[in-house]
């Protein structure tokens, strides 16, 4: 018998390796590139990518059951340039986050 929220937590964890995987997949050198992630919560992480030129990294927060292409065509559109997206942080990882929950 399995604890409640344990099937959601397995298939939330399930999908980190396909995420993982089209974020590497679809890089190209004019997009930020991926540089790792760190669980936040029960269906949360935050995404780390630096931008093309090197000179900024990006904290993205997304709600891992709710990624798709809706989060890549975010991250290859410029959404994470947006200066009014983009919020101070005290994460030693990275220079500002980004919320990207709503993709």
């Amino acid at each position: 018998m399995t604890a409640p929220g344990q099937d959601h937590h397995q298939g939330v964890f399930e999908r980190l390796p396909g995420i993982v995987r089209a974020l590497v997949a679809h890089h190209t050198p004019d997009v930020p590139a991926f540089k790792g992630l760190v669980i936040t919560g029960s269906d949360r992480m935050r995404l780390y990518l630096t931008a093309p030129d090197g000179s900024v990294t990006y904290g993205a927060d997304v709600i891992i059951s709710h990624t798709g292409p809706g989060l890549l065509a975010g991250i290859t559109s410029g959404y994470l340039d947006n200066e009014h997206d983009q919020k101070p942080t005290d994460d030693p990882l990275c220079d500002v986050v980004v919320d990207l929950t709503s993709y």
